[in-house]
């Protein structure tokens, strides 16, 4: 929140592409609070993440950046805005409670993209799975501690164990 002024502009390019590209690269820089970067609080995400896998949501890729976080899930029964709801409820109230703060610790809202086919959620994988190599956290996907790529197979099938 407190460096909304850097970002907020560019919430004002028309074209949806060049805005979200600019978007993500600023996102990359890794500036605000960045409490994704702690060990506890990205492992608390994940596991919310992975808790309802197979039962409300099937998990395709996912990655876990110190100043945000990327999904890409197909939707069951239960609304994707239910979802986001309630991943951001909970990690909230359990990241405050870790960190000894109150007060909002997501962004409200989210940023959706319907996938089109098979191609278009490949592309959008990896994309998600090579976010950190793109920002130069990570030399390769598989060792960036906070995402799906860690889980592929040698035929890039996500290997979860069964809960």
């Amino acid at each position: 929140m407190e460096l909304r002024a850097e970002w907020e502009v560019l919430f004002n390019i028309e074209d949806d592409r060049q805005r979200r590209r600019k978007l993500e690269d600023y996102l990359d820089l890794g500036r605000g609070s960045c409490h994704l970067r702690r060990q506890d609080i990205a492992s608390l995400v994940e596991e919310s993440l992975l808790n309802r896998h197979e039962m409300d949501y099937d998990l395709r890729a996912w990655v876990i950046m110190p100043n945000h976080v990327h999904l890409l899930f197909l939707v069951m029964d239960v609304p994707m805005s239910q979802l986001v709801d309630a991943w951001k409820g909970f990690t909230a109230k359990k990241a405050n409670r870790i960190l000894s703060r109150r007060g909002q610790f997501w962004q409200e809202g989210y940023w959706d993209t319907y996938m089109r086919d098979a191609a278009h959620e490949a592309k959008s994988r990896r994309y998600i799975e090579n976010n950190p190599t793109k920002a130069r956290l990570a030399a390769s996907p598989p060792e960036w501690r906070w995402g799906s790529a860690r889980y592929r197979d040698a035929y890039g099938r996500l290997c979860l164990a069964p809960k």
